[in-house]
């Protein structure tokens, strides 16, 4: 064969294969362009927010959540009690009051439940019957926040005492708020978690709290507990209320007013005595 004629074979296949590379560079490169805009346009969707989000109404903050047998269950956007001092954006976590912070002499559970029974006004409270009854009496009265203390919301309690243990209760807030008057911790409370309970109650709660027996002192309206500190702001320090929470449930215990029971989450107090 011809020389000539056999390199313009070769260079037309050349050219043949050149071609055919070039079309196969052009059709990846415009099938990844469509690729991407694709994506763009599935991305732009996913980000895209449909108008301005509204913010939550009440952003609650983590809380230490209460660990004695009536520790409230709050739905989820409650709104959340601030002292007028606290910034609406300002979390102040309490002070604890339990027996890992305040060492006090504990007293056993049979003097209370025989100080209970002892009480004037005082009579067991079996079921939601009796309780109703007990209050058309006059032997329980309501309980509801005072200087120096507040109640937490409450599922396993009626905010009911008999009325020498709601005096007793007032007694200690006023001790307890007259101690801290005057310092950065002024304004602290003490929470209270559990009041009055029915033996219904208290059956049931035995079920899931060991520290829930029968026959509780709470059932004869004798008894609170005591499990946190609540401050007014991030200014008050927890040193001052715990003190002041040791010296005045030390006092009342050492005068014979009171029964203690310190737990790791609370302290379960029972009135011993009226004040008369």
């Amino acid at each position: 064969m011809d020389m000539r004629l056999l390199k313009k074979l070769r260079w037309d296949r050349l050219g043949m294969l050149l071609g055919g590379a070039a079309l196969l560079v052009f059709a990846l490169g415009s099938f990844v362009s469509a690729e991407e805009e694709a994506s763009g346009q599935t991305q732009a969707v996913i980000l895209a927010h449909p108008g301005g989000a509204e913010p939550i109404a009440q952003q609650r903050a983590a809380t230490p959540r209460d660990l004695d047998e009536d520790a409230p269950e709050e739905p989820a956007l409650a709104p959340v009690k601030r002292d007028p001092r606290t910034s609406s954006k300002e979390t102040v976590l309490p002070c604890a009051c339990n027996k890992r912070v305040i060492p006090l002499p504990r007293n056993p559970y049979t003097a209370h439940r025989d100080a209970a029974r002892s009480l004037p006004n005082s009579f067991f409270v079996k079921d939601e019957i009796e309780l109703r009854a007990g209050k058309s009496r006059g032997n329980l009265v309501d309980v509801g926040d005072g200087r120096g203390y507040h109640l937490a919301p409450m599922r396993h309690s009626h905010m009911m005492l008999l009325p020498e243990t709601r005096d007793l209760l007032v007694d200690i807030g006023h001790a307890f708020a007259d101690r801290l008057e005057g310092t950065p911790s002024e304004g602290t409370r003490l929470r209270i978690t559990s009041l009055t309970r029915t033996d219904d109650q208290q059956r049931l709660l035995s079920r899931r709290n060991y520290n829930a027996i029968n026959q509780s002192t709470h059932s004869y309206g004798a008894s609170f507990d005591v499990a946190f500190m609540d401050r007014p702001d991030n200014t008050a320090n927890c040193s001052l209320p715990t003190r002041a929470a040791q010296e005045v449930l030390a006092a009342f215990q050492n005068d014979g007013r009171i029964l203690v029971i310190p737990e790791g989450n609370c302290f379960h107090i029972t009135l011993r005595r009226a004040s008369f």
